[in-house]
Parts: structure tokens; sequence; C-alpha cells
């Protein structure tokens, strides 16, 4: 698969940063540093280094192990400093993705949220107890009582492993700590997404929601935006380009039928026009014959009787003149 991604981190009100972002092909990874100075700070950045290093493939067992040995990591920095993850993997057509503490990792797929991470937190233990909405997690006042970090002592069995049974194209990801999606809700999540040409741009709409809403006087906020492209795509872009194909194929007989329709309205309108000049002329001669029939009955009788001796020569004139001067009748069109 390729992934097109991108991250962003903002330190908001205060003068460190204590989150940490990795990016970097296969592995996405935002972590959010506990303990204040320069501990938190430290604590996630040798937790997103620790998966960096180690990291070998997307099965359960590696990724608990990879879990497991980051917790490992920033425990021994010592100082009591712990940190919060949320990670993706990604391996062929595999992309599985975790999480400790309230870090967060969405997945979309059509524009709608598919699934994501549960924080371990005492507001997300309200929730599944039904004492809590989801919507009631970003305003209460326990939001930051968390149950699971990086850097204490034991196994942290996080238990929370997720993913896809298969990737499609499209699909799309966003991994974040809880200063970002405090502000940016998972419905304008889904709305940026299908605005949006690129993981960048996608990212850069829900920043612009977030710093509308804090003004950059909350804490730390870090995002990773990722849209995934299966190598399957071609294929599917291939299809897609035979479309337009296809549609002017279908066109063809439209355009015959409508080539046929003009051209029959061009022979009937030559046929009436000359219908019409050739019933013209006929009463040109009619009138013609009636003058020299006038004229010649001023030379007497006798040119009156071969005028009457003549009449079945000019019934027959009549005849021609009346066959010649029939209109002729417009052609009848069959169109499929």
């Amino acid at each position: 698969m390729n992934i097109d991604s991108y991250s962003y981190t903002n330190c908001g009100k205060y003068e460190i940063n204590e989150d940490s972002v990795l990016c970097c092909g296969n592995i996405f990874a935002v972590a959010d540093g506990l303990g204040g100075l320069e501990g938190g700070e430290n604590a996630s950045a040798c937790a997103v280094e620790y998966l960096r290093s180690n990291y070998s493939g997307c099965s359960d067992a590696e990724i608990g192990a990879l879990i497991e040995g980051a917790n490992k990591a920033v425990f021994r920095l010592g100082g009591g400093a712990c940190t919060t993850i949320a990670a993706a993997f990604a391996d062929g057509e595999t992309f599985r993705f975790t999480n400790v503490g309230d870090s967060r990792v969405y997945y979309f797929r059509r524009g709608k949220l598919l699934m994501r991470t549960k924080d371990h937190s005492v507001c997300q233990a309200a929730v599944e107890t039904g004492t809590m909405s989801e919507e009631d997690i970003r305003e209460s006042d326990d939001r930051s009582k968390l149950l699971k970090v990086l850097g204490k002592s034991g196994e942290i069995k996080s238990g929370r492993l997720l993913g896809p049974e298969s990737v499609s194209d499209g699909d799309a990801f966003v991994i974040c700590s809880d200063g970002f999606w405090e502000y940016v809700y998972e419905t304008e999540m889904e709305i940026d997404l299908l605005k949006s040409d690129s993981a960048r741009q996608w990212a850069e709409y829900m920043l612009r929601r977030h710093l509308k809403r804090s003004r950059c006087e909350g804490d730390n906020f870090s995002v990773i935006c990722g849209i995934i492209h299966s190598e399957k795509a071609p294929e599917e872009d291939s299809v897609k380009n035979e479309a337009p194909a296809e549609r002017k194929s279908a066109l063809l007989p439209i355009i015959a039928a409508g080539a046929f329709l003009i051209a029959a309205v061009l022979v009937f309108a030559y046929l009436t026009g000359r219908a019409d000049r050739h019933g013209g002329n006929a009463g040109t001669e009619q009138t013609m014959t009636a003058d020299e029939s006038g004229g010649g009955s001023e030379e007497g009788t006798d040119e009156t009787e071969k005028s009457t001796g003549t009449e079945e020569d000019t019934g027959g004139t009549e005849e021609e003149n009346t066959m010649e001067s029939v209109t002729v009748e417009s052609p009848v069109l069959l169109l499929k």
C-alpha cells in the first residue's frame, strides 16, 4: 500500500511541547508526554524512537512486544516521567493500530468513521459502564485522569490492537493527542476528509477548526493524517478511464439518428420548394393559353369552331398540367 501522510505539532499556550510525532512510511505515532518541564518531552521522544528502531512487523505478538519494550525504555529514563502513545503500523496490505492512555487513532472508510481506539481513562471507563456518554468526555473534569501510560513498572498489557480485516483504497486515519481531539469532533473529521484531495489538505481543514476554537490557548496538540492508496488503485483507475470511451460509443447511434433527421429535413425542404416552382410555372402556362385563346376569338366563327374541335387536345393539356402541380408529400421518418 502507499500512504499519503502529513503531520503537525504545536506547543499551544506552553513554552515546551511535550508531544512527539513519528511519521516515517510504515510507522505512525503520536506520544503525549506527562511530567512537566523536560520530563514529558523526553518520555514522548523516547517512546517514538523505540518504536522506530525496533519495529519488525504487524502481528499481534510483534506489536504487543513493541509496546512493552517502549514502556520499559521510558521507565528506564527515571524521574517519574511518562507518556501516552497512539500508533499505527503498515506492512504490505496490513494496517494495525493501538494506543496507551488517551491519545487516539481514528480509522475512516468511504468518508465515515469505521473505528477508533478507546482511551485508558476514568472517563472512558464511565462510558463503558453507561454512566457517561462519549460526547461528555471532552467536557469532563476527569478527562485527564489516566489508567495506563508508558513509563510504569511492570507490563502494560494494552490489549487494544485494532485494524480492518483488509485495507481498501481511499481508507484514511487520524492519529492525535488529546489536545487535538478535544477541539475537533468526529463528524467534522468526516466532513473535512470528504472535501480533501490530500492528507495535508485534510489536516489543514481540521487545524483551522482547532485554532478557531482553542485560539492556541490550550494544551500541546499534534495530529497525523493519512490517506491509504492500495496497490489495486491503478487497475481501478484504468477501468474509470475506459468509461468515457464507453459513453462515446453509446452516443454514436444518437449522433447518426440526428444526422439522418437533418438530412431528411433538408431533402423535404428541397422537394417542397421544387414543387412550388412547378406549380407556379403551370399557372403561368394556363394564363398564357387563356390570353392566346382570347386573342384568337377576333378572327371569327371558324376560329371558334377550331377551338371547339380541339377540346380533346385541350383536355389532355389540362391533365398534364394537373399532374405537374401535384404536391409532393413529405417523407415519413423512422427513428429508433
